[in-house]
């Protein structure tokens, strides 16, 4: 018992009091080092979903965030979630003129309700304009195919149409009508009254007897 308390003893006296210090001093810059990724890593993520929610008309499910934000960080749900909040209540504090909310089991940008009049000042100013090849073209894509998706427009014509889609919402000549059951339940269009004013047409039937 007395010959292993003084080996125990001996090992102590050889430890070197500096190297220890050393020792915890470098884990701790490790760790602040392991933190300050770990903070960059979800700034990142954080930014790369406002962009998506900027680039997207339709709500975008939370298993459509993570299965892009995977490529980035395997986040789980919760702390996506958590992100999503923090987002939310930084454009509350900085008090942005839009909001994060979610709907239909999806997370949107929305504006607030108190700038709808210029809102819809920049439509009324929109729908004067003459519209262009593209919108033409997926304008008469949905007015024959309705109700139809955003994805299928795309499958049609070959190239993205979310801006040109985005510019038909704005001078009313199309709407969302629901959504197509399917993987990521995308938001089916159809055209609206105004269409029908616009082209001096009694209803849609008579659209598609001038087509065929």
């Amino acid at each position: 018992m007395s010959k292993d308390l003084n080996f125990f003893n001996n090992d102590i006296e050889t430890l070197n009091l500096e190297e220890i210090v050393q020792k915890f001093d470098d884990l701790n810059e490790t760790n602040e080092d392991l933190a300050k990724i770990d903070v960059h890593l979800i700034q990142h993520v954080k930014r790369v979903i406002e962009a998506l929610l900027f680039a997207s008309n339709d709500p975008i499910p939370l298993l459509k965030i993570r299965e892009i934000t995977e490529t980035i960080a395997p986040l789980k749900p919760r702390k996506l979630r958590q992100i999503i909040e923090e987002l939310q209540q930084e454009y509350l504090t900085q008090k942005r003129a839009f909001k994060l909310e979610e709907i239909a089991q999806g997370y949107v940008l929305r504006t607030h309700e108190e700038y709808a009049p210029y809102i819809e000042l920049h439509y009324r100013q929109r729908r004067g304009e003459k519209l262009s090849y593209a919108a033409t073209e997926v304008l008469a894509i949905i007015a024959y195919r309705q109700p139809i998706t955003r994805p299928q427009i795309d499958a049609i014509r070959g190239v993205d149409s979310s801006g040109t889609v985005a510019q038909l919402l704005e001078r009313n000549l199309i709407e969302p009508v629901g959504k197509l059951e399917a993987p990521g339940r995308p938001m089916l269009y159809a055209t609206t009254k105004e269409f029908l004013k616009h082209f001096g047409l009694k209803d849609i039937t008579e659209l598609k007897s001038k087509l065929n």
